[in-house]
């Protein structure tokens, strides 16, 4: 099953991002994978029939672009998206 993973570079992000996110979008809250070392150990799991949803929500994030990323995660690979 494929699906999108925000990770953090702080867990001050992480948890603002849950707040922020929390009436917006429907998500998990996961353990960061091992794969994916540059982030607090707190990730947001992310359907992949919400990346619509991801987009538009982050438009108003209320955390510095450089303090997250978002990958695609796959059964055969783990992509950062632009």
């Amino acid at each position: 099953m494929d699906y999108y993973l925000i990770t953090f570079s702080s867990t001050h992000a992480a948890i603002a991002a849950q707040k922020f996110l929390k009436d917006k979008i429907h998500f998990y809250v996961m353990p960061t994978l091992r794969e994916i070392s540059n982030s607090c150990g707190i990730s947001l799991k992310i359907n992949e029939s919400a990346y619509e949803e991801i987009m538009e929500a982050i438009k108003d994030f209320p955390i510095n672009h450089g303090m997250y990323k978002i990958y695609l995660i796959t059964p055969s690979e783990i992509k950062v998206m632009e």
